[in-house]
């Protein structure tokens, strides 16, 4: 290019017009982001385009009138680049250049799209005077695909406010360089030009108003959760707090069904009976329960799990078998025996009266029969009961192990709620400090921007009362007003950035908020969630401890009752065992006598045999088939007497059970065989008297008066034993009532 210039001042103004090319590209790239385009590089091909044309054209003399088109409007509107113009240094003309292709390029656009038959009849439009700033972005935009109508903008895009106020910023732009023409003109048409430079800074006026007074220009923020928690140092993630969910709380309504599967299993049975009242406590605490966990977001299965024991010891505890069911059939079964004895008893007596010795022998072996039955019945019912007391007594401590583990579950999950809950109320303190704190900073902002504001309007203000000065001095102060427009100008692109500023401030003050409510949520609802789970851990803690207090109430009541039967057993083994053994051996002592009856008449009868056998009489023979009967009856004796001091043994040792059991509940008695020893010296006494009588013997005899006082010592000991007895006696068959009547007690108390 220096080469084709002939003129060595041409050629010094390259560098100069370099710089003009570098400003053009910047001014390009600005006037294409008001222009409202989408395609740059489209934008500035046309823009080249335009300046490539007229430079091939003009050749150097486009080159000269560049510079001297630059020199005027440096001269006539110093305005447009924002300095004086006066100084004629490389630097003002490069500035001035780019002013100029600041206000030209508009108008060259607009050319460009009347040339090419927009419609306007090859009529050049300026910005001012055409009405439409729209028509450099319809050029642009001209053979671009137009969007699809039924696409919506996406959730976070900008609202239809903040395009409006790029469209405004444009049209001050656009007013302001109409302004700078209006006073560069202004001494051939000031007056034509003074109304309508009074309507537009009127328009400029309601433009900036109508700026200000825009809100909600959604604007995006980055604004998240994560940066509230690293503001106020929160100490909870989100992933810790409770999610928004519904309650699931069914695990609690199962314990329910299973109360109520219980219910209909054995509500009709004597065991469920003690646990009817808390049964229908545990149904309703379970209904609150679940209406209080269904208000929260809480999932209820660690809490419900807890009662899985109690659903299980409950229903054990109802499976057990009643003490009524236990003793029942053994007490029928006793009592029916008893009541055979004594009619043996009876028939004996009537049979000794009648002298029929061998039915009396028969019933006394039969009495015996019964009550060693009776006996083994009574063994058996007091080890069934001993078997009971057991298992009540290992049911007893697993419910009570059960029971002392529960409260500690509890405590965990209450420990676990209460922390988690205290956190949340210090995230929640810390967040509305911090929120009360950008509140305030936000108040103090939004303050200086009216305070900014009215200082602004006082400022245009002035400038208004100025310039109507200036109307009044127009010819001597024109460069005065110029100065005042520069500064209006200046102030009014101040205020757009502070109300773009403000916005932006606005639209993160905003998204502050929502962010902190959006938390807070979270927040209060772990808070509300913590609150339900405390009160449902408090309601399962009472559920808990009520129907385990149940059981081990029923279980220690069932276990003294066991306890109070199983005695009464004893009791009724020791009477039972002392009749049957007062009965052996009366026996045996008949028995024995018999033997020594027979061992006489066996003496006898061999004295006769070796008599008539000296003497060879044939009757000895007669005597010793007597003497063999006779020792064959002994040994039938013997062989009785063996086996009912045999069975007299098994009894002895069956009652060593009873013994014990009654020793150590401190329950007095008279050992039967003990009493069985003084019944014999009984007999034994009365035996003497009858022999001292058939010997002849008479009261006044000394024999008699001592078989006398033998007498009254026994009957003596036999009163004392009677005595000591009498906590033992009377006792057959009196477990069953004592059962009933302990039962209908205690549910008449329930």
């Amino acid at each position: 290019l220096s080469s084709t210039l002939p003129n060595p001042d041409t050629r010094a103004l390259l560098p100069h017009i370099s710089a003009l090319h570098l400003m053009a590209d910047k001014d390009t790239l600005r006037k294409f982001y008001f222009s409202g385009g989408t395609n740059f590089n489209a934008f500035k091909s046309a823009a080249e385009k335009r300046s490539g044309t007229s430079s091939t054209s003009s050749g150097p003399a486009t080159v000269a009138a560049a510079t001297s088109s630059s020199a005027r409007l440096a001269s006539s509107s110093p305005m447009l680049n924002g300095r004086d113009a006066a100084a004629p240094s490389p630097t003002s003309l490069q500035d001035v250049s780019a002013s100029a292709i600041d206000v030209v390029m508009p108008s060259m656009i607009d050319q460009e799209d009347a040339s090419t038959g927009g419609g306007n009849g090859g009529r050049q439009t300026s910005p001012v005077a055409g009405g439409n700033s729209l028509n450099a972005i319809r050029s642009i935009t001209k053979g671009k695909t137009t969007p699809s109508a039924n696409s919506a903008p996406p959730a976070d895009a900008a609202s239809a406010e903040y395009f409006q106020f790029l469209k405004q910023q444009q049209d001050i732009q656009r007013s302001h360089q109409h302004l700078e023409e209006v006073l560069s003109n202004w001494v051939t048409g000031r007056r034509e030009r003074q109304s309508e430079l009074t309507k537009m800074r009127a328009h400029c006026a309601e433009v900036l108003h109508e700026i200000e007074t825009t809100i909600d220009w959604r604007l995006k923020s980055k604004y998240d959760v994560q940066q509230l928690i690293r503001d106020c140092n929160l100490a909870l993630q989100p992933s810790e707090l409770v999610e928004d969910r519904p309650s699931q709380h069914l695990a609690v309504e199962q314990i329910a069904t299973h109360l109520t599967r219980i219910e209909r299993a054995y509500g009709s049975t004597l065991q469920f009976k003690p646990y009817k009242l808390n049964h229908e406590q545990s149904l309703r605490r379970l209904h609150l329960l679940a209406e209080n966990l269904s208000q929260g977001n809480m999932d209820a299965s660690n809490l419900a799990r807890i009662a899985d024991t109690m659903i299980v010891q409950l229903e054990n505890v109802c499976q057990l078998t009643t003490l009524e069911d236990m003793v029942k059939d053994r007490e029928a079964a006793i009592e029916r025996y008893t009541f055979s004895v004594e009619d043996m008893r009876n028939q004996r007596d009537v049979a000794v009266t009648d002298g029929e010795v061998h039915v009396a022998e028969r019933l006394c072996y039969d009495i015996i029969d019964a009550l060693e039955n009776t006996l083994n019945e009574v063994v058996s019912k007091a080890e069934s009961l001993q078997s009971a007391l057991q298992e009540n007594e290992v049911m007893r401590n697993v419910s009570d192990q059960y029971h002392k583990k529960t409260p500690e579950e509890l405590n965990k999950i209450h420990l676990k709620c209460s922390k988690l809950r205290q956190r949340c109320l210090d995230d929640m303190k810390k967040m509305f400090a911090l929120r009360e704190k950008v509140e305030e900073v936000e108040a103090q902002t939004a303050a200086k921007v009216l305070k900014d504001r009215e200082t602004s309007d006082r400022l245009l203000a002035e400038n208004q009362q100025n310039l109507e000065v200036v109307f009044a001095k127009m010819e001597e102060l024109e460069r005065q007003a110029e100065q005042l427009e520069r500064e209006r100008h200046r102030e009014l692109l101040k205020r757009l950035s502070e109300k773009d500023k403000d916005e932006h401030r606005r639209a993160e003050f905003a998204r502050f908020c929502f962010v902190v409510d959006s938390h807070s949520a979270p927040l209060e609802r772990t808070v509300k969630n913590m609150d339900i789970m405390l009160s449902s851990v408090e309601a399962m803690r009472e559920l808990l401890d009520h129907t385990f207090q149940a059981i081990h109430d029923d279980l220690t009541e069932r276990d003294s009752l066991l306890r109070e039967v199983k005695t009464e057993t004893h009791k009724e083994h020791v009477e039972v065992f002392r009749a049957m053994l007062l009965e052996t051996g009366e026996i045996v002592y008949r028995k024995e006598r018999m033997v020594e009856e027979l061992d006489k008449k066996v003496q006898q009868a061999h004295v006769q045999q070796e008599l008539l056998a000296e003497t060879f009489n044939p009757n000895a023979k007669k005597f010793g088939d007597i003497k063999k009967q006779l020792l064959q009856n002994r040994d039938d004796l013997e062989a009785d007497i063996d086996d009912l001091k045999r069975r007299a043994a098994a009894g002895m040792s069956q009652f060593t059970f009873s013994e014990t059991a009654l020793k150590e509940a401190n329950i007095s008695f008279v050992h039967p065989a003990t009493e069985q020893e003084h019944h014999t010296i009984a007999m034994r006494a009365k035996m003497m008297e009858f022999k001292a009588m058939l010997l002849g013997h008479t009261a006044d005899q000394p024999i008699l008066s001592e078989i006398g006082r033998l007498k009254e010592a026994v009957q003596e000991t036999a009163a004392v034993i009677a005595e000591v007895n009498a906590d033992t006696s009377g006792n057959i068959a009196k477990s069953l009532p004592v059962i009933q009547a302990a039962n209908r007690t205690r549910f008449r108390h329930e």
